[in-house]
């Protein structure tokens, strides 16, 4: 049985409930009581607000009660018959005790066992109706619960998505970058330094901004030719990047962290690239969009790749953004289109 509060807060409903039941007993059986009317006197009422109020709160304890092992039945039409059966039995037995102390003790048995039965008949009428509403009250209440467990449920599916989709990062980069670092320290010191603090900021943004949904795009062009730089010492050759902000405030907007990194690596690991036929990697930056554009030259032999890199960003940017990103798979040229969003 889904959860939610057990006791329904109806405090304001029993208040004006109670009295609209009890004059709608002392009417319905007017209606058709014919000499035996029931006068409209206070003591009446009093009587009826009484009995309203006792198979009010029976009934109510009751089905709070057995609603939980209504769940055990299978039938939904059977777990129904049951819950209203249970009202029935409950108003008749209470109804075929108050009626008869109400009659002996007011009106020294002035009505007979057919004016009885007929005002029971009535309260188990009325008693239905109040259950009608209960139900319905309950079930909406219980498909807004629903609604939000659902939803919960969904966010914490999502946000492990995502956590797991931000720590796809290529774990071979730290090791190549390394052993060409290792290199550059014996060959040429000082270009080893520079490349050991660009390796540094380029591994401290990816520690501090992967944990992000979203880091401004003044951040994410300045980590990409960081990024390409460490790319560049070490394949010496054959690569180039160019980056066109067409004139617009990066601070502006804003994308899911290492959006752009992730293409330049999808580009160098998928294409052959020498210094006689470079690759040329162009990021033009317009308003509402990045485009990351290479120019085509597949290597001859298939790569082992986990294929986590594009696969990653669409998903994470679906996850983070709502939206989607335009992948152009042309003969000549690879193109990705990254949908912005305002900061």
């Amino acid at each position: 049985m889904p959860e939610i509060s057990n006791k329904l807060k109806d405090l304001y409903y029993k208040i004006a409930g109670v009295p609209v039941l009890a004059l709608l007993v002392v009417y319905s059986y007017n209606l058709t009581a014919g000499n035996q009317k029931l006068s409209w006197s206070v003591l009446n009422f009093v009587s009826f607000c009484f009995i309203s109020t006792a198979l009010w709160y029976l009934n109510r304890q009751v089905q709070y009660f057995i609603r939980k092992r209504l769940f055990t039945i299978k039938s939904t039409g059977l777990r129904i018959i049951t819950r209203f059966a249970v009202n029935v039995l409950i108003t008749y037995i209470l109804t075929a005790i108050l009626f008869r102390l109400w009659n002996v003790l007011l009106y020294q048995s002035a009505y007979n066992s057919s004016s009885i039965a007929a005002l029971q008949l009535i309260s188990i009428v009325l008693s239905i109706l109040t259950g009608c509403i209960y139900e319905i009250v309950y079930l909406n209440k219980e498909r807004e619960s629903d609604i939000i467990r659902i939803e919960r449920t969904e966010k914490s599916k999502l946000q492990a998505q995502l956590d797991g989709l931000k720590n796809q990062v290529d774990p071979h980069f730290i090791f190549n970058s390394l052993n060409t670092l290792s290199y550059l320290i014996s060959q040429n010191p000082e270009t080893a330094r520079l490349f050991n603090d660009t390796l540094a900021r380029v591994y401290r943004y990816i520690l501090v901004k992967k944990e992000k949904d979203l880091v401004l795009l003044k951040e994410e062009i300045e980590f990409a030719s960081n990024y390409f730089y460490l790319l560049k010492i070490r394949y010496q050759t054959g690569l180039k990047m160019t980056i066109e902000l067409d004139d617009i405030v990066t601070e502006n907007y804003m994308l899911p962290p290492l959006s752009v990194q992730i293409l330049i690596e999808n580009a160098i690991k998928h294409n052959h690239f020498t210094e006689k036929l470079p690759l040329d990697i162009r990021v033009c930056v317009i308003p509402d969009k990045v485009t990351v554009t290479n120019n085509r030259n597949i290597k001859q032999f298939e790569i082992q790749s986990p294929q986590i890199g594009l696969k990653n960003l669409a998903e994470r940017y679906m996850l983070i953004t709502g939206s989607h990103i335009n992948i152009d798979d042309g003969k000549e040229k690879f193109t990705v289109v990254l949908p912005l969003l305002k900061s």
